[in-house]
Formats: C-alpha cells, structure tokens, sequence
C-alpha cells in the first residue's frame, strides 16, 4: 500500500467516525425530546453510553452518583405494599418531582422497550412513611 493510499483510508477511517459521532449525538437530542422529564444524570449516563464507544475515550464521564435511589417495588418490599400502591401514592400525592427523586430510563418488565421510570429518594421514603403509617390509623380508627 502507498502512502497515498494509507492517507485516503485515514481520511475515511477519521470521516467515518466523526459522522458516526454526529449520528450519535443526533440520536442524543432525539431521545432527549421524546423525554424531556429525564433527570440531568439519566441524560449524562445516555450521552456517555452512546458518545463514548465512538469516540474512543470518555468524551462524557459518567456521572456520580450522590444518593440511593428507589424503585417503586424497593419501597413496596419496605413498607410490604405492592409497587403499585407506591405509584398511585405518589401520583395522589404529587410525588413525582425532583423533590422525592428523578426519572431514569429503565427497560419494561414486560417487554424488549425503555420506559421512564421514577426513582425516589430518601425524602420521598419518610413522605412514604408518613403517608402509610396515616392511613394505617385511620382504618384503625374507622375500626373502633
């Protein structure tokens, strides 16, 4: 192989990832817009996922992360309540804010699809507690 040639394939090889890169970028925003309720570490963790293989080295670091989080069936096995309960607790009670935790992407349960999924806090836990341990009476006190 000439010089000449070996300079034609590390234009191509250098095209090639740098479209690839932009593709991936694009792919970022894309996904970004379909959910835009995406917590700021969830977004960093995509864009690492998706940018970082291409360009070869940690172009986006992936994030720290600073609390434990929970999923809605953690809290269920805690307070011995179905996820699902959970759920409807923290949509009856506006839960679902960046008080009480942060939205991740999460695969489904059910199917091959990504899902937005809600992971809650320590604060939400207590919220939880609290919200639980009331009802807890009042059936209690309906009872008497």
């Amino acid at each position: 192989m000439t010089a000449v040639q070996e300079k034609k394939n590390d234009y191509l090889a250098e095209f090639r990832q740098t479209r690839a890169l932009k593709m991936a970028i694009s792919s970022v925003h894309e996904l970004f817009d379909m959910m835009p309720e995406l917590s700021q570490v969830s977004r960093q963790c995509v864009a690492a996922n998706l940018i970082n293989p291409i360009a070869g080295f940690e172009a986006v670091p992936l994030p720290v992360l600073a609390e434990k989080l929970y999923s809605a069936s953690e809290i269920g096995k805690l307070f011995d309540v179905s996820a699902n309960k959970i759920g409807r607790i923290a949509n009856d009670n506006n839960m679902k804010t960046e008080q009480y935790g942060e939205y991740h992407l999460d695969k489904s349960r059910h199917s091959d699809k990504q899902v937005q999924a809600f992971r809650y806090n320590n604060h939400a836990l207590n919220r939880f507690r609290h919200i639980l341990i009331a009802e807890q009476e009042a059936k209690e006190h309906a009872l008497v």
